[in-house]
């Protein structure tokens, strides 16, 4: 009994950080796979996307329930109104580095202003699949983030964190769950070495906020505005996915290596910048506020007994 308490069980008596990451992947397919059924015989890529983010919610509250023992806002999702100026923060910031991203290609001749999104030929009104995408890609910076940052990144923050230092633990969580983040889109299309590394520096950029004020706003908002401000305002690949329907027509015609080309911003070296910058506007603005450089309480503040 003591062997398989030693290896499933942590010294308050619930489930071990690691098995509770296993399980809660475990979850999140058995939710993810009927819904996404459904899904795909109902409508189209945006209602899948929509029943994915469901999916990944319900599984992050039932794990939270059965497993960390733990409501919902635990993980991140304190919504006060100090989160949802911090989501507005988020998305103002990244709005303005991508558009200088973008101003500063169209300056260098690499990409080319064709049109607008209305313009193009479609069966389906302009407003309604550009209102479709964007509602998408809101889902998507929220499920990505309760999933990557306060689900996976709060328990390795806990799993690691001995009771001794709390920064080592956050800081190898944050690796771990960053690299995550961004070997889960090398199935992307047009996916490149490049762009993985990107994308594993964007995780980086996300978790910044949520390690330091424990709360996903900052997050949310910053994801939201990257996937969104990208694709459907400027018309570039998010990720290597296009949305042709948005309201500015840009084709990228520079150098890959800068441009990310097909995989789009983070796929290059502007994008490289643009997370870098991200961060350090994120980290100027949290010190401003005089929050504490240093990975918050909440991460590894154990569950209060019957809050769940």
């Amino acid at each position: 009994m003591r062997l398989f308490d030693t290896i499933f069980l942590s010294s308050d008596s619930r489930l071990r950080a690691g098995w509770r990451l296993l399980m809660q992947l475990v979850f999140s397919v058995l939710f993810y796979i009927p819904l996404h059924l459904v899904a795909s015989q109902l409508g189209g890529q945006n209602l899948q996307i929509i029943a994915g983010g469901i999916a990944i919610t319900l599984a992050v509250w039932v794990a939270g329930r059965v497993l960390d023992k733990r409501p919902l806002r635990d993980f991140g999702l304190r919504m006060d109104a100090q989160w949802w100026r911090d989501c507005l923060t988020g998305f103002l910031m990244a709005t303005a580095v991508m558009s200088l991203i973008v101003l500063f290609q169209w300056a260098a001749g690499w990409i080319e202003f064709t049109g607008f999104g209305w313009n193009r030929a479609s069966q389906r009104n302009f407003v309604t699949l550009l209102g479709g995408y964007v509602l998408a890609m809101a889902v998507v910076g929220f499920y990505e983030e309760l999933w990557s940052r306060g689900y996976q990144l709060r328990n390795l923050t806990e799993g690691f964190y001995t009771g001794h230092n709390r920064n080592v633990a956050g800081l190898i969580a944050i690796g771990i769950s960053s690299l995550i983040f961004g070997i889960l889109h090398i199935g992307n299309p047009n996916a490149t070495l490049l762009g993985i590394v990107v994308i594993f520096l964007a995780g980086v950029m996300l978790a910044v906020p949520y390690v330091i004020t424990g709360q996903l706003g900052y997050s949310v908002g910053l994801h939201f505005a990257w996937n969104v401000i990208q694709g459907a305002v400027y018309g570039l690949p998010v990720s290597g996915i296009r949305f042709r329907q948005s309201i500015l027509q840009f084709e990228v015609v520079g150098p890959e290596l800068w441009t990310g080309g097909r995989f789009g911003p983070e796929g290059g070296v502007l994008g490289v910048i643009g997370v870098l910058a991200l961060i350090a506007l994120t980290l100027a603005h949290l010190r401003l506020r005089n929050d504490l450089f240093t990975i918050s309480k909440e991460l590894v503040r154990p569950p209060t007994s019957g809050s769940y």
